[in-house]
This record gives C-alpha cells, structure tokens and sequence, in this order.
C-alpha cells in the first residue's frame, strides 16, 4: 500500500522536477529517472558519461552536427544532454523508449530544443513494460537516420523480438548509415539463453534481465535484417556486453 502511494506520489511531482543542470543549463533528470547504475546519480558523473558516449559515437559512426540519430531506449535523456553539452545540437536528435514516464520527462524538460523530439512507444517487454502491445516496431520514417544507438537493448531481448527490431534498424537507416548497439554474445553457448548461471558480474533475476546470444546465431539476425557487421569489441561495455557497430550496405 505504502509502495503504491509513493510511486503514485512520484508519478504526480517528478515529471514537472529536475536535478540541477549542466554545465551548459541543460535541465537534468531526478536521480531515480537515472539509468544505468547507481554512479549516476552524482551530476558531474552522469554529465561526463553523457559527454564521453558522444565523443564515442563520433569515432565510431561518424555522428556531427548535421546528422540524424535515433536514439532507442533513450531513457529521460541522457545521451541528448551528452549532445548539447558537446555538440550543440545536431540536425535531428529522436529519443524512443517505452517507459512513459522517462519520455514524459524528457519530452517536458529537453523536447523544447530545436531538433529534439521524444517519443513514448508502448510496446511490450517482460521487463519494463510487460502490459505494452506485442507489436514490434520503431517510430521513424524509412532511411530517415544516419545513425542508430541502442545501449544495453537487445541485452532485455529473446531471438525471435532482437530479429524484428533489427529489421527495424534495416528500415530506418539510409544506405551507408550505422548502427552502435550492445548485447551479450559469446562462442559456444546455446544460441540464446535468459538469466544464465554463473556468468557475468551479477546474479541475474526477474524476466529478461541478461539475455545472452551465441554470437554467429546474434550475427545471423544482423544478416537477416540486412544489415552488415562493421566492428566487434568484444566484452567492452557494461556487465561484460559487448559492443557491435553495425552497416546498411
């Protein structure tokens, strides 16, 4: 009951708050909007990761600031402040996520900005949004999008819903675009598997929380969506992910 009355209590006050601001003015998110770990809540830290995730998809996708980037499962926001902060603006920045309340923060606090637009989609995920709509589908016009970011995503997907949303990718990129997406994958493992004992940093619980992908069986999915792997790293990135920059031809 008690849990119940504080989630309303916040659903009420926090998408009309924020958290102090850039060092460029940008209005950032309270803390419990704060994707990805438990050293974002200190400002400067969520700032600088904003700021260095930028400079990344600069070298590794050719971001500048006249290209059209979709960022999906954007959260309240955090790559777009990494933007502002270090670029500007670019020609089209398109936050999607599927978790309302982030977006309707974002959309309040960041959308007002030339060239920022956020979008709320209710799609299904055991995770996040297990009463959304089992369509599978990114807003945005087709080859609309230079660029393409979906950090930690297709980590909380199964093998039948990462083929659809690839495809998606296919759609909405122009011929030549890229791609900079992260997902567990690693040699000799089942083809996918959810929650896998004993591997990574953490012990998985609840629906969807490591999907792990054998990786030719993840890079046939690209394939199959029409898409080409540019680059691997690895188990760079967060809880052992590993980082694919991916092509339209």
């Amino acid at each position: 009951m008690l849990k119940s009355i504080v989630g309303r209590a916040q659903a009420a006050v926090l998408p009309r708050t924020h958290h102090g601001t850039s060092p460029k003015g940008v209005r950032l998110p309270p803390t419990v909007y704060r994707m990805g770990g438990a050293h974002f809540r200190q400002d400067a830290a969520f700032v600088s990761s904003a700021v260095a995730e930028v400079g990344r998809l600069e070298d590794r996708i050719g971001l500048t600031t006249s290209s059209r980037l979709l960022d999906w499962g954007c959260g309240a926001g955090r790559l777009a402040v990494g933007i502002v902060e270090r670029l500007g603006r670019i020609d089209q920045y398109h936050g999607v996520d599927i978790q309302k309340h982030l977006v309707d923060w974002a959309q309040r606090h960041l959308g007002d900005r030339p060239g920022f637009t956020f979008t709320h989609v209710d799609l299904a995920n055991p995770r996040y949004n297990p009463g959304g709509s089992h369509e599978r589908s990114i807003p945005g016009a087709t080859s609309d999008y230079d660029g393409f970011y979906a950090y930690s995503v297709f980590s909380h997907l199964m093998g039948e819903d990462s083929a659809a949303y690839l495809a998606e990718v296919g759609r909405l990129l122009k011929p030549g675009g890229r791609a900079f997406v992260t997902a567990f994958v690693e040699d000799g493992v089942p083809d996918e598997e959810e929650n896998p004992a004993g591997y990574g940093p953490l012990q998985w619980s609840g629906p969807l929380h490591c999907v792990r992908f054998e990786r030719r069986y993840f890079e046939g999915l690209v394939r199959g969506a029409g898409l080409e792997v540019e680059s691997l790293d690895h188990g760079t990135e967060t809880d052992g992910q590993s980082l694919y920059i991916l092509r339209k031809p």
